[in-house]
């Protein structure tokens, strides 16, 4: 059998979500190849960050110092190299999709400020949430078309890209949870009622319908109550930091700064309710996360968090905009009586790829 050539390209998936996404692929791609006639070479930013013997590893140290090198790499240099590797398949990781040469071309598409129509405060806290979502939908448009199949996370994404991008050729590939519980349990106040919010500073994150909902309950609602927020204390982003100017007076919140893996788990452990109301997501990775423990949760009125719920009996949904409506289903669940509406899948999955295995076993069948 021919040895077929891949070309996996993450050059600007350096921190976060969107290394995860990157390091996990090569990682299951590395484990896939072993009784495979497959070579890989995967382009990235750091060639440290990666220790896998059998991929040809790429650095490509400029592709974050700025757009222009971006754009260059993946309408430019990347035909050049294409024509020098001469790859059966390219899979660009992050979005985009480059100008090359190969047998077949995919791309998975996974940033969310493409779908998301910025308000002006989005504007304030970050221009460059602004930017991305002019920006990201005229580059998604680039090449789409060159592709065998275009990846995306949801079912309600595919709707939105077969509208947007006239095109047909669109395959959901679930994101790959795998659950990491932990017995320890964070020490949060006893006697308190503890909801959760782990999330990036972010102005479609939507932190404020919680903190209003919070200013608005009872006050022997509130006197009950305790409201933790990661990666906020100490930020230098701006959102951050007028959600602490603003906010940071309320006695019942507790803003944390960065938390490490382990104690992110045992804060889920600890919780007794997830709030998740961004206006946007691809998935909603908290969300997988909280459900692992088994946790209520309140989330947005939204087809993503719906999507990620998938079924669960202990969820209920709100308005997004509506911090009345927060507050009405915190009040209730602090009373003990919540009602909680539950929530059905409401699409098939059956046909969807559900991890990386089944993502590489895809693009490599002839």
């Amino acid at each position: 059998m021919k040895r077929k050539k891949i070309v996996i390209s993450g050059i600007n998936m350096v921190e976060g979500g969107i290394f995860t996404i990157l390091h996990n692929a090569l990682h299951e791609l590395s484990n896939f190849i072993k009784n495979e006639e497959v070579e890989v070479i995967a382009l990235v930013h750091d060639a440290s960050k990666f220790q896998f013997s059998n991929i040809t590893i790429i650095e490509i140290p400029l592709s974050k110092k700025s757009w222009w090198f971006r754009l260059y790499y993946e309408y430019f240099y990347f035909k050049k190299l294409s024509k020098q590797v001469q790859p059966d398949i390219w899979f660009s990781l992050h979005d985009t999709t480059p100008n090359i040469v190969a047998k077949k071309q995919f791309v998975y598409c996974h940033h969310p400020t493409t779908l998301f129509k910025p308000t002006w405060k989005d504007w304030k806290f970050n221009y460059k949430i602004g930017v991305f979502s002019v920006l990201y939908d005229m580059l998604f448009k680039i090449n789409i078309t060159k592709n065998h199949t275009v990846f995306v996370q949801q079912h309600w994404i595919k709707e939105v890209f077969e509208k947007r991008f006239n095109i047909s050729n669109i395959k959901v590939a679930i994101p790959e949870y795998v659950e990491e519980i932990t017995s320890e349990k964070y020490n949060f106040e006893a006697n308190k009622i503890h909801f959760f919010y782990p999330s990036f500073p972010r102005s479609y994150k939507n932190h404020e319908v919680i903190l209003k909902a919070i200013k608005a309950l009872p006050k022997n609602i509130s006197e009950q109550t305790q409201f933790h927020f990661t990666t906020i204390k100490d930020s230098k982003e701006k959102y951050a930091q007028f959600l602490v100017n603003e906010y940071g007076f309320l006695e019942n919140v507790h803003f944390y700064g960065k938390v490490k893996r382990s104690q992110l788990l045992s804060m889920y452990n600890a919780m007794d309710c997830l709030l998740f109301p961004s206006k946007i997501e691809t998935w909603g990775l908290p969300i997988s996360e909280a459900k692992a423990y088994n946790k209520p949760m309140f989330l947005a009125n939204l087809p993503y968090a719906k999507e990620a719920c998938g079924n669960y009996e202990k969820v209920s949904f709100f308005d997004e905009n509506n911090s009345s409506d927060l507050a009405k289903l915190i009040t209730e669940f602090v009373e003990g009586n919540p009602t909680f509406q539950g929530n059905t899948s409401p699409f098939d999955t059956s046909k969807d790829l559900h991890n990386w295995k089944e993502v590489f076993q895809y693009i490599l069948t002839d």
